[in-house]
């Protein structure tokens, strides 16, 4: 069983959608939730000592303190397959965002996090009745204080087909009560949303190191002799109006930049993605405001000491 939170804007990647089928049931338990801890954790200091580096580490994020990580597990017991295979137990773990500010909106957002948990764990029965496997889902979420106190919660579901569903929710600390998309607009000082997330997009184009499309004025750019084939145009619809506009889901970064959510073309599918106004992509495990599991990609042989998967939350070198 594959790990789900594969980065989305990869652009040459993408996993095909499929459904295993089982003739003996599933047993699913659910554990019972685990404490509520921070929703960043510091990287260990490192100890002094002489002709010794200090260590880099990255400090907490400020908006730990406003939420905290709520972990659930599913267990999936071992089971015989159509084929007489014999599969592993496997735990299935979700991060939910539990806001810990006192306002009717924040309620609200705690209560959908409740709420989509329950809905896994009845789709998990469910199959199980059925006698087929269960699409599985890991979540995770990554979570943006700004100096001007507005907290920006991204919370992502992935799911069996490795395509992400993103929740925005904004919020302003101080007072508890949403923050629109006006709002965010003027604190990241952007008069035009729709013109500021075309650039975006055009720049993450650009940045992909695949270079699989070159984009000018919001084209494809094609080589002398070359034509625009299907794909092509769907890229181009990528930065329609109807993908980018006033009312589509943006955040602020802790810098006070914007960043927006929209569905592209990659280059092998259709996906949401997660980018902010330079062209860059944030949902990214090395984020320091990224919560959830981490699965390192497969390594070559030998790849341990110091090129092993360092698990703390590392500062970006950007």
């Amino acid at each position: 069983m594959k790990k789900l939170l594969a980065s989305v804007l990869c652009i040459a990647t993408v996993m095909s959608l499929a459904a295993c089928g089982s003739k003996k049931p599933v047993q699913i338990t659910a554990a019972a939730p685990s404490e509520t801890t921070t929703a960043a954790v510091a990287a260990p200091a490192s100890s002094e000592k002489k002709d010794t580096p200090a260590i880099e580490t990255q400090k907490p994020n400020p908006a730990s303190e406003y939420v905290k990580d709520r972990v659930e597990k599913l267990t999936i017991n071992g089971f015989t397959d159509e084929d007489g295979e014999k599969t592993e137990d496997e735990d299935i773990i979700f991060h939910f965002p539990v806001l810990q500010i006192k306002s009717s909106y924040a309620e609200q957002v705690n209560k959908e996090m409740d709420k989509i948990f329950a809905d896994y764990n009845k789709e998990y029965k469910s199959a199980v009745k059925d006698n087929v496997t269960p699409d599985l889902y890991e979540t995770n979420y990554i979570a943006y204080l700004t100096k001007d106190g507005i907290l920006s919660l991204v919370f992502v579901e992935g799911g069996a087909n490795d395509c992400n569903e993103y929740h925005v929710y904004n919020i302003d600390v101080k007072t508890g009560e949403k923050v629109d998309n006006a709002r965010i607009a003027q604190v990241a000082g952007v008069s035009d949303i729709r013109k500021a997330a075309m650039d975006a997009l055009q720049a993450l184009y650009n940045n992909d190191e695949n270079g699989n499309f070159k984009i000018k004025n919001y084209k494809v750019v094609k080589k002398v002799g070359e034509k625009k084939d299907e794909m092509d145009r769907d890229v181009e619809k990528a930065f329609s109006e109807k993908h980018l506009n006033d009312k589509m889901k943006i955040g602020l970064t802790e810098d006070g930049k914007m960043f927006f959510i929209s569905e592209f073309e990659t280059g092998a599918g259709e996906f949401f993605g997660m980018y902010d106004v330079n062209g860059k992509d944030l949902y990214d495990e090395n984020n320091p405001c990224f919560v959830g599991e981490h699965y390192p990609e497969e390594e070559d042989e030998g790849d341990e000491g110091e090129d092993a998967e360092d698990l703390s939350y590392e500062e970006d070198e950007d």
